[in-house]
């Protein structure tokens, strides 16, 4: 079997060692028919050699770049410092931002209430309370007005709750339906009933208890 040394690649000092080693390792690797269990075995030992040359690679890469950056950092010591002031910028910004847009969420959800009350009636559906997610930063406009993308989503969730309550409607009216036909089953039972002999055989008892058949399905 074809040994992998992927050990023998080594990235130091912006040079790479070994590649030209490793390429023919695995240039003299040929995957062939596998029709036995000692096949088998033999291709699964070669894959798992080959599927570790991947990782080694990514491993030597990603040394190879943090080297480069601490390089790159020595040689520009203002890169660092630039990132460094940028994150703690961001960091007080959203200090100062985050606290302001958690006081105005309740504000943002009273304001969107009447849009809400509006496309459900225009939906014939009973309108909803205003869900905290609405308030989210990412359904308002820099001036704290609601975006389309909110307006949109509120046309998408009225018009899910009207799906949602045509189910429910159609549910009910099943299970009205049904209990009527119960009903009218129980009726023709007790219509059927013979009530001057009241002698029944065990076939005549089913045959007046086969309306009530649909019933007891499961």
């Amino acid at each position: 079997m074809k040994t992998i040394d992927t050990d023998v690649v080594v990235i130091k000092d912006s040079q790479a060692f070994g590649t030209k080693e490793l390429l023919a390792q695995l240039q003299g690797i040929h995957p062939f028919d596998v029709s036995s269990n000692t096949e088998l075995a033999l291709a699964k030992k070669q894959r798992t050699a080959v599927a570790k040359v991947i990782p080694a690679l990514k491993k030597q890469r990603k040394a190879f770049l943090a080297d480069m950056e601490e390089q790159l950092n020595e040689k520009f010591p203002e890169l660092p410092a630039i990132e460094s002031l940028a994150n703690d910028l961001l960091d007080d910004f959203d200090s100062e931002i985050k606290p302001y847009v958690s006081s105005i969420k309740g504000e943002r959800l009273k304001q969107i209430q009447p849009e809400i009350d509006e496309v459900a009636a225009n939906y014939e559906v009973e309108p909803f309370t205003a869900p905290a997610d609405y308030a989210n930063e990412e359904y308002w406009t820099a001036t704290n007005k609601p975006s389309k993308k909110l307006q949109d989503k509120i046309v998408t969730d009225v018009r899910l709750q009207k799906v949602d309550m045509a189910k429910v409607e159609a549910k009910l009216d099943s299970e009205k339906r049904k209990s009527e036909r119960l009903k009218d089953a129980i009726r023709s039972i007790i219509d059927n009933v013979d009530r001057v002999n009241g002698l029944y055989s065990g076939d005549d008892v089913i045959k007046l208890l086969m309306p009530l058949g649909e019933f007891i399905k499961d």
